[in-house]
């Protein structure tokens, strides 16, 4: 994937991902925008105000386990990589790097660059951040890759104060030792955890980084006002093509509000948002509004905590996923706007398994549930109430429980909404281990199966609310990550994939296309396949000549 430094490693990932997108360029022609107009020279200024659906947690990169947190770091700090349109990995602060030692050595040359306290950006500054993200607590999305450094565990468990497997050479020259073969690992220095920042910044300020960030992208930070704004201006000395836009203002909308979004939208206090049927109608009536609908990486689903008293039963668990009608789901609920699904991992995803249509048949786990317990001495239907806990309350989410509880209600079970729209306070129960059932949607933050299967299903894992614990699941997602083989490795996914599915900890529901709406004078629009939340918009400008 690295178009720098080519190795066989390097260039095997490459070929990996485009033998699973399909071209690699397919995702994109699914992009629908008004007829092409000649390009404008692009001008600066202007503020772009975008939305959040949640306050985010924290503005520290190390910090970040949500898209919403990830949605802004993704402006305010640059990583050592970054990936292209196609996935691939392309320099970011890294000018180049090249692989050797059968891909267990590392070697990076850093670019003239500088934090938005025009400090420069170094190796001590990257060594810095690696070391710090290995005793992150809890732990970052990236940690079992950087575990595969030398020396990172005995750091980790701080029976070492040094991090061996990182060598400087100067301040712009450094190296990374591996203890062997890590397929992801470059890919992975991709993540927006993996953001470098300076240690002198971080060391002074503590815990007030995540409310203060200092990054070296093309927005610095200016102000955040909890559940309303964060405000961003262009940082003049980055080390890229300065941005277009004078400022970014996140509006914050906690639990979604959808509503209030599309008011702000209609009187230009917003230039994007997210399109459902009722939006578009709203919105029918405007002339020059670009829209935007492309297929994404994330997966919506349904998270069962397996070790809870009232789904212990892997064949209610079963019947729980395969009595709800997706096709309704999507179409009556989501305007039909998504792609259905049982498996986890989505398409342009490697060891992505493509099924037949998915038949609104009665399958018989449901069929054999119903059975086994109407033959049960005592069982009345709607006896089991199950809860489901949402971030978000919406009319849209209140009639997608409508529909699971009508779904639900042959199988004797009732369910029970609970929302918490505080996305903090969300997290914070899920992380008790008292949730049910819970609504999440995953954004993959690498073009890598790991990021999936690794960070909802590994046992360590900070997201696994579904408490499973596999030795034999873990073993294999241990070993895909040193395979080489693209294909191999592939159908190691494939296998990892079917044994939880077997275990049903999870009811895949939709993967998540992006329908956006944008204002006729947002110009440069580009969405990528991790989504909106992972676009950088320092390439955006607005153009004065259209009216607002």
């Amino acid at each position: 994937m690295n178009r720098l430094g080519l190795s066989g490693i390097c260039f095997i990932c490459i070929s990996f991902f485009c033998l699973f997108i399909s071209g690699c360029s397919d995702s994109e022609e699914k992009i629908s925008t008004l007829p092409a107009l000649p390009q404008k020279t692009p001008t600066y200024g202007g503020i772009y105000q975008k939305p959040l659906d949640h306050n985010p947690t924290t503005l520290d990169p190390a910090y970040a386990q949500d898209k919403y947190s990830g949605s802004v770091s993704q402006q305010v700090f640059d990583r050592l990589v970054r990936f292209d349109s196609n996935l691939s990995v392309v320099p970011a602060l890294a000018e180049t790097w090249e692989v050797t030692e059968k891909g267990r050595v590392y070697r990076f040359k850093l670019k003239e660059a500088v934090f938005h306290n025009h400090a420069p950006v170094t190796s001590g500054d990257v060594e810095f951040t690696l070391k710090r993200l290995l005793r992150t607590e809890p732990p970052s999305a990236v940690l079992q890759h950087l575990l595969k450094i030398t020396g990172a565990d005995e750091y980790r468990m701080k029976l070492l104060d040094t991090l061996t497997g990182i060598k400087i050479e100067n301040e712009k020259k450094f190296s990374i030792h591996l203890k062997k073969n890590h397929a992801p690992f470059l890919t992975a220095l991709g993540m927006y955890q993996t953001a470098i920042v300076p240690e002198k910044a971080v060391s002074q300020m503590g815990d007030a980084f995540g409310k203060h960030p200092v990054g070296s992208g093309p927005f610095q930070f200016v102000s955040w006002e909890d559940t309303k704004v964060i405000r961003l201006r262009r940082f003049k000395h980055y080390y890229g093509r300065p941005a277009y836009l004078d400022e970014i203002l996140y509006r914050i909308y906690p639990g979604g509000q959808s509503q209030l979004k599309l008011n702000d939208f209609k009187q230009n206090r917003l230039k994007e948002m997210t399109v459902y049927a009722n939006i578009e109608k709203e919105l029918a009536g405007l002339k020059g509004l670009q829209w935007f609908h492309r297929s994404s990486m994330n997966l919506f689903f349904y998270g069962l905590n397996i070790r809870h008293p009232h789904l212990l039963n892997p064949d209610l668990r079963k019947a729980l996923s395969d009595s709800i009608d997706r096709n309704a789901l999507i179409n009556n609920i989501y305007d039909g706007r998504h792609q259905e699904t049982k498996t986890i991992l989505p398409p342009g995803m490697a060891g992505y398994q493509r099924l037949d249509p998915i038949k609104d048949t009665t399958p018989k786990s449901v069929q054999r549930w119903i059975e086994s317990n109407t033959k049960t001495p005592g069982f009345h239907m709607q006896k089991l109430e199950l809860e489901i806990v949402s971030a978000a309350m919406t009319p849209r989410v209140e009639k997608e429980m409508e529909l699971i509880q009508q779904l639900w209600a042959p199988l004797g079970v009732k369910v029970r909404p609970k929302y918490i729209t505080n996305w903090k306070e969300f997290q914070s129960y899920l992380k008790t281990g008292a949730a049910q059932i819970y609504r999440l949607a995953w954004y993959a933050d690498m073009p890598d199966p790991d990021s999936f299967l690794s960070s909802l299903f590994f046992s360590g894992s900070a997201h696994n609310f579904m408490n499973l614990k596999n030795q034999e699941i873990d073993a294999m997602l241990t070993a895909a990550r040193e395979i080489v083989d693209p294909v191999n490795r592939a159908k190691m996914y494939q296998k990892i994939e079917t044994a939880i599915l077997d275990l049903t900890p999870v009811i895949p529901l939709f993967y998540m296309n992006v329908n956006r709406v944008y204002q006729p004078h947002v110009q440069s629009i580009s969405i990528g396949a991790f989504g909106t939340q992972a676009t950088r918009l320092n390439q955006i400008w607005l153009d004065a000549t259209i009216n607002k």
